[in-house]
Formats: C-alpha cells, sequence, structure tokens
C-alpha cells in the first residue's frame, strides 16, 4: 500500500523542529553544546515510534474489535499502572514512570491509547448492544485506569485520559441534542461547586439554578428523556459535592496552587508561585516577536529562566527563537494532523471501529497541544502535558506515532478502497 504523506510529512517536519529546538537549549551560555544526552533519547524514541508507525501501517485492525484483544490491552495497561504505583522510582514526591529492562516508560501515555482502542471497540458493537450498556462498559474500563493515574498523583493527565473518554463517547451515542442538553445540566451544577470552592464566593452556586431550569424544561417536553434528566441532575450534585471535597480534602497543595496561580498569579511569592513559571514562558514568547532571535540565541532557557523548558514549556523555547513565524507555521502542522484526523474519521464513518480511532487520536492530539499552548501562554492552569513529538519524552513520542500510524492504515486502506471502487464503476461504464 502507498504512503499517506499528509500523516506523515508533518509528523516528520515536527519531530525534527522539536530536535532542532531540543539542541538549541542545550547550547551553553559560553557557547559549545552541553549535555547531548536528552536529544540523542529522542532520537532513539522517534526512531523506535516511526518503525511502530510503519508496523502498524501493514496490521489488519478489524482484530481491535474482538473483546479478547481489548481485555488483553486493558489488562496490561492495568497491570503496568499498578506497577507504578508499587515500584516506580519516586521523583518529586510521584511514581510516574516505570523502568523495564533499563528503560523509562509512562505508563499514562499509554492508558490514552488504551482508552482510544477500547472505546471505539466497544462502541463498535453498537448494533449488538444497546448504548446505555455499551457507556457503561467503557465507563468501567476507564475509570479504573482514571483512578490508578490519579494515584501517582497524576491529576492532569488522569483528566486528560477522562476527557478523551468523553468526548469520544458524546460523539458515539446517538441524539446529541440529549446528550448537549444533559451535558449542560451536569456541567452547571458540578462546575457551579467547583468554582465556588475555589474562589470561595458563594455566588458561583447560582450556576445550579441553570441545571435545574433545564431539567425541568425536559420533565414538560414530550420526549422520553425524563429518567436521563433526573440522573443527570443527581449526578451533576454528586459530582458538585466530590469537587467540593477534593479541593478540602483530596487536592495537593501544588495542584491548588497551580489553580490558585491561574485565578490570581500575584497572590504568592515568587518562589512558591507556580505563575512564577508560566510568566518566564510569556517573556520567552514574547521575545521572540516576528522572526524571533534565531537558533542558538534564546536567553530564557539558556540562563535556565525558563522550567522545563526541554519539555512542558518547549514551545516557549521554540516560540523565543522562531518568533511569531514559526509558530504560526507549528500550529498550522499540528492543525492539519488534528484535522485530517476528524476528516478521515467523516469519509470511514460507515466503519465505527475506524472512525471512531480517528475521532479519538483527533481528540487526543487536539487536547494536548490545547493544553501545552494554554499552559505555556498562561491561558489555562499550569499542567504538565507536554508537546507531542517536540517535547523530550521517550513515551509520548512513540504513542502519537502509534496513534498516527493508526490514523495512516485507516486512511489508506479507505483510498484504496475508494480508488477500486472507481475502477470498477469506470470498467462497467466501458463495457
Amino acid at each position: 500500500m502507498p504512503i499517506d504523506w499528509k500523516i506523515l510529512f508533518p509528523a516528520i517536519l515536527l519531530s525534527l523542529l522539536g530536535l532542532i529546538t531540543l539542541l538549541s537549549t542545550t547550547i551553553l551560555p559560553e557557547g559549545g553544546y552541553g549535555d547531548l544526552s536528552i536529544v540523542w533519547k529522542q532520537i532513539i524514541s522517534l526512531g523506535i515510534g516511526f518503525v511502530l508507525f510503519f508496523i502498524i501501517f501493514f496490521i489488519d485492525l478489524s482484530y481491535l474489535k474482538y473483546w479478547q484483544v481489548m481485555l488483553s490491552i486493558w489488562v496490561v495497561t492495568v497491570i503496568l499502572l499498578a506497577l507504578t504505583l508499587m515500584i516506580g522510582p519516586e521523583i518529586n514526591g510521584t511514581r510516574r514512570w516505570l523502568y523495564i529492562g533499563g528503560t523509562q516508560i509512562q505508563p499514562s501515555e499509554i492508558a490514552k491509547f488504551a482508552v482510544i482502542v477500547i472505546t471505539a471497540g466497544i462502541f463498535s458493537m453498537r448494533g449488538k448492544l444497546n448504548e446505555l450498556i455499551l457507556f457503561g462498559i467503557t465507563f468501567l474500563s476507564v475509570i479504573a485506569l482514571f483512578i490508578l493515574i490519579y494515584l501517582e498523583p497524576g491529576g492532569s493527565m488522569s483528566l486528560l485520559t477522562l476527557a478523551i473518554w468523553f468526548l469520544m463517547t458524546f460523539l458515539a451515542l446517538s441524539n446529541p441534542l440529549r446528550n448537549t442538553l444533559l451535558i449542560l445540566i451536569i456541567a452547571s451544577i458540578s462546575g457551579g461547586f467547583l468554582v465556588a470552592a475555589v474562589t470561595n464566593n458563594w455566588v458561583w452556586y447560582l450556576t445550579i439554578i441553570i441545571g435545574v431550569i433545564l431539567t425541568v424544561f425536559i420533565m414538560y417536553s414530550k420526549t422520553n428523556w425524563k429518567p436521563l434528566a433526573i440522573g443527570a441532575l443527581i449526578l451533576g450534585l454528586l459530582m458538585g459535592g466530590f469537587f467540593t471535597l477534593s479541593w478540602d480534602t483530596l487536592l495537593h497543595d501544588y495542584q491548588k496552587n497551580r489553580i490558585i496561580a491561574f485565578v490570581n498569579p500575584t497572590e504568592q511569592t515568587v518562589l512558591e508561585d507556580e505563575g512564577f513559571n508560566v510568566n518566564q514562558s510569556k517573556i520567552a514568547i514574547g521575545s521572540g516577536q516576528l522572526l524571533g532571535k534565531g537558533f542558538g540565541n534564546g536567553t530564557q532557557s539558556k540562563r535556565n529562566f525558563l522550567p522545563e523548558h526541554q519539555t512542558d514549556f518547549i514551545f516557549a523555547s521554540f516560540a523565543e527563537e522562531f518568533g511569531l513565524v514559526g509558530s504560526v507555521f507549528v500550529l498550522g502542522l499540528y492543525g492539519f494532523l488534528i484535522v485530517y484526523c476528524f476528516v478521515t474519521a467523516i469519509n470511514v464513518i460507515q466503519n465505527p471501529l475506524h472512525s471512531l480511532i480517528c475521532i479519538g487520536v483527533g481528540i487526543k492530539l487536539l487536547l494536548e497541544v490545547f493544553i501545552n499552548l494554554g499552559t505555556n501562554m498562561g491561558t489555562i492552569p499550569a499542567t504538565g502535558i507536554p508537546l507531542p513529538l517536540m517535547s523530550a519524552g521517550g513515551t509520548i513520542t512513540i504513542m502519537t506515532l502509534v496513534c498516527l500510524g493508526l490514523v495512516q492504515n485507516i486512511a489508506v486502506r479507505y483510498q484504496q478502497g475508494h480508488r477500486d471502487r472507481s475502477g470498477e464503476i469506470l470498467d462497467v461504464y466501458e463495457d
């Protein structure tokens, strides 16, 4: 089968730009290169990732719809996450990595891949089982992964994993109007509790009224959604109570600090302020101006003003040296990949498994890019979500290329089938 360069070419470009930025961050203030180990590790990760990309390209993905395959993926992921909690090294008070044969992996990144494949596989059986039963099965499978990731603790990663599942499920279920109304009920009620707890302002509890009004509206409509509306109201109240309890007792101090720093960046001292990282990132991005300072001329990363400049804040390192023009180019590459995933999902909509896999991969990329860039620019609370293909990190790099390999497989098979059908029609016409 021919290679689809519309996926491969942007992936290669982003990988090269990531390597160039990493190489630049190793330049010492006095000149010359420092420790290049992180660059070599990224090259090895990219090599493994692209090998898996091409291997997946030739695999028959129809096997993913069998429950034995889905269960195997889920069990392996759970075992890896559990081992991480039990024997993973403690780094800065967290256990997020696991050493296997001298290789460091991050099982939470594998969990995102598992969520995409399992959710797509389960909902591909929509014609055989009731969709609410399928919803319950996917929820139970994902919530186990969510809890294990949260216990690392990995609040941002666990919420990202849950968000991928939620958006895939929302698009997989029928009747989008009903689903939207139910989500609004849950979000307005639980969100009011959460914001009130963070800001300590009771006025936010008034958003509960919106959820109640929507519930009453559904109760008096001519639909059969009444039980679901009541369930959404109860779920919103339960989630709201859980959010309030979490803020008071379950959230770690560093997680609270990130949220508080986003709401009020000047509230804490510089040494304790999570907003300090974001402020330095803004300075780096702004100092790049239109064309940037040029390769190796960034000062924020070279003089260690910019924290995590090789991982979470690599976009700020890139923007400082390549400016607005380079940043827009990178965003264009990511945007093209994301849109291509969704377009492929629409093209293969007759195959629920393939369509949902493409949707899941597109959602994964969209959320990761949005969260990372939002963190770099201070538009959302600081999180530890790396930028796929550009940030240093073996597991996320490999799993991103594995996911793109899935989309490549689906897109090429669709194009091949489309050409074959076109040829058959032409043959009939000529006869």
